[in-house]
């Protein structure tokens, strides 16, 4: 029988792989750029946190340092990815993105009016 960490390290590289593509199964599949951007920031993170994580525990028994390393990685990972998912998102609806004629409703109307690509370099 393996070692207990090897098992570890498996299961976070299988899971880690796995959300990987369903996130590139979402980027195929989902209709319009939001639920795109959705499936590529929440499957996406945690798919690649996983491999990171079973890198650290693979290289961190023979380099510590490896270790902070990769919680650093992950930690920046977490830190900037939702913040550009956010910001593409931001700019799709404020450029005038044509939704998927599934979306029932658009809340974010009232708040943020979005122009059209030929409204720009005219005000």
């Amino acid at each position: 029988m393996p070692p207990i960490h090897e098992l570890f390290i498996a299961g976070a590289l299988i899971a880690g792989t796995f959300l990987m593509l369903v996130a590139s199964i979402g980027l195929i599949r989902f209709p319009d750029v939001f639920c795109r951007i959705h499936a590529a920031g929440k499957a996406g993170t945690m798919g690649i946190s996983l491999v990171i994580v079973s890198s650290m525990i693979f290289f961190g028994f023979a380099e510590p340092s490896i270790i902070v390393r990769g919680v650093l990685a992950i930690f920046f990972q977490f830190l900037t990815t939702p913040a550009a998912t956010h910001l593409l998102a931001r700019a799709s609806y404020i450029t005038d993105y044509p939704l998927t004629d599934r979306t029932a409703v658009d809340e974010l109307h009232q708040f943020m009016l979005s122009k059209p690509d030929e409204m720009y370099g005219q005000e």
